[in-house]
């Protein structure tokens, strides 16, 4: 059976024989500061919702940001990152050795000196870009050299060549579709932050940067801005959203193939090329990841609660029981219980009733799959192509369904007002209970989303229509909410600026005090 080029290229790399130990450079951590460091980060990462794959590149975001201000030695930055890398088990000794130390702070020097000739401290944007973006580069960087992403960059360029030829928008120049569809790509299938696209994108404008030192990175300086520039505009396009839609339609395939080379990494070859025991494999991981989905839908829930319970404190102790003291002279317990119990007990029950898909979505997953690998041209120039609609203008309408979506939005929100009223909530608990509300609307349907992602088709219930038209506008709320939270998350200004620095101290003398005991004892043995 002959493969397309494209399948045998990820079929390679899958193939590519794992590189050989490590030996040099051990760090020796102990157990009890690594505990706390873990424990810690559990906690960290609550306040803040990333995908779990992005969690290290945004863990060593946040210790570069503190380590470069507290200290400019590239060599000292870099062995205290991987300390603390290695401390709340991000990754394990034995990945490191002296030749990763030296390449580490050969990048950091890099971004030393970019700090130091373009983004000082008397200019914190250089033409429109930030330090922090920057930082985001640099923590994509190091991440990709510590732990180099080979196989998910193969996959990822698959999807990207297959649904490459679907993307059709005439207007637009081929070379910017390019990039917004790799973008969109990014988004959608690897889930990828905007730092890390930045990054991705940065290799392919300039190949050579990663291979770059300090010292003759001046003469690029100005093409290294541009390509910034170019990138960041890029993210911010229209015409991302309507094609991140069209491509979650395209990836439940991609997603079932995706665990299927993972596992079977160097046999995935004779696999596929036996048509029969491909469809029994794939139909067992599809059976398995539906089975899943049900424990990462219980887990989402989880780190939800957590969030919102820590939220509802701050508010409860900053603001409702103080208004309740101001003008009731007492505080009303009512509207405080019911304030920090429906919103967990709404997010269990929007939640609860995900059904898994059956056996005619297996049928249409397995259909797919093998078109794309055993006929891949012809998915490539299928007839369910990506063009950007333009709506038909009908103002009378338009004007009608914004008066009727209007009247949704004050049956909705007025009758939370009315149930609230006759509980006797006062202003602060009522808007207290509506931002929860809107907030866990939100999280529950992104977590019903995600629990869908190996779905072909897409169900709509009978009630739905209805149920969408008095959500809808609570759906809204909270999406405008959770943007503006993020920009203001009162819990990562905590974590960051107040706990991390003195915590990390602390474990650094835990960690030499304990050096030193085993030191003593060994000297005495």
């Amino acid at each position: 059976m002959e493969l397309s080029p494209i399948v045998n290229e990820l079929l390679s790399v899958f193939e590519s024989k794992k590189p050989p130990s490590k030996s040099g450079h051990k760090f020796s951590v102990s157990r009890t500061v690594s505990t706390f460091a873990v424990l810690y980060e559990k906690a960290r990462n609550a306040v803040e919702f990333r995908a779990e794959h992005l969690v290290r590149r945004a863990a060593i975001e946040r210790i570069l940001k503190r380590r470069m201000a507290l200290e400019s030695d590239p060599k000292v930055i870099t062995e205290n990152l991987m300390l603390e890398l290695i401390w709340a088990k991000y990754i394990d000794s034995s990945l490191i050795d002296d030749s990763d130390i030296h390449i580490v702070a050969e990048i950091i020097t890099k971004y030393l000196y970019l700090r130091q000739t373009v983004f000082g401290p008397s200019s914190p944007k250089y033409q429109g870009i930030s330090w922090d973006t920057i930082i985001g580069i640099a923590s994509a960087e190091i991440d990709e050299t510590i732990l180099p992403a080979y196989k998910r960059e193969a996959l990822l360029n698959f999807v990207y060549q297959s649904i490459r030829g679907k993307i059709q928008i005439p207007s637009v120049d081929p070379n910017l579709l390019n990039m917004l569809t790799y973008i969109s790509v990014e988004r959608t299938f690897a889930q990828s932050d905007n730092a890390l696209i930045t990054y991705h994108l940065l290799k392919m404008f300039d190949p050579s940067w990663t291979k770059r030192s300090w010292k003759d990175i001046d003469p690029t300086i100005q093409s290294f801005i541009t390509s910034i520039q170019t990138i960041l505009q890029q993210l911010n396009s229209p015409v991302i959203t309507p094609m991140g839609r069209y491509l979650r339609k395209q990836l439940p395939p991609f997603l079932i193939l995706r665990d299927f080379f993972f596992e079977y990494e160097q046999a995935a070859r004779p696999i596929i090329e036996d048509p029969a025991k491909f469809e029994e494999t794939l139909s067992a991981i599809a059976l398995k990841r539906y089975q899943e989905s049900g424990e990462k839908v219980r887990r989402a829930v989880v780190r939800s609660i957590i969030y919102i319970f820590l939220t509802k404190m701050v508010l409860a102790l900053a603001l409702e029981a103080p208004v309740d003291l101001l003008i009731v002279k007492r505080i009303d317990y009512l509207p405080l219980a019911i304030n920090a119990l429906f919103p967990p007990l709404l997010l269990f029950l929007i939640t609860a009733f995900i059904a898994i898909p059956g056996a005619d979505n297996t049928k249409r997953l397995l259909e797919r799959i093998k078109l794309i690998i055993y006929r891949f041209t012809e998915y490539q120039q299928g007839q369910d192509a990506f063009t950007l609609k333009i709506a038909r203008k009908r103002p009378l309408l338009a004007g009608i369904f914004s008066f009727v979506y209007m009247i949704g939005f004050m049956i909705s929100f007025g009758g939370i007002v009315f149930i609230l009223t006759k509980l006797h909530f006062n202003i602060a608990s009522q808007t207290i209970f509506v931002f929860f509300v809107a907030l866990v609307t939100l999280f529950a349907y992104r977590i019903r989303q995600s629990a869908k992602e190996y779905e072909m088709i897409e169900h709509q219930g009978i009630l739905e229509p209805i149920i969408d038209f008095f959500f809808l506008p609570i759906l809204w709320a909270g999406d405008v909410l959770s943007k503006e939270i993020a920009k203001i998350n009162v819990f990562i200004f905590i974590f960051d600026f107040i706990l991390e620095a003195p915590l990390k101290v602390i474990f650094e003398v835990i960690e030499e005090w304990i050096r030193f005991i085993r030191t003593k004892k060994e000297e005495i043995i």
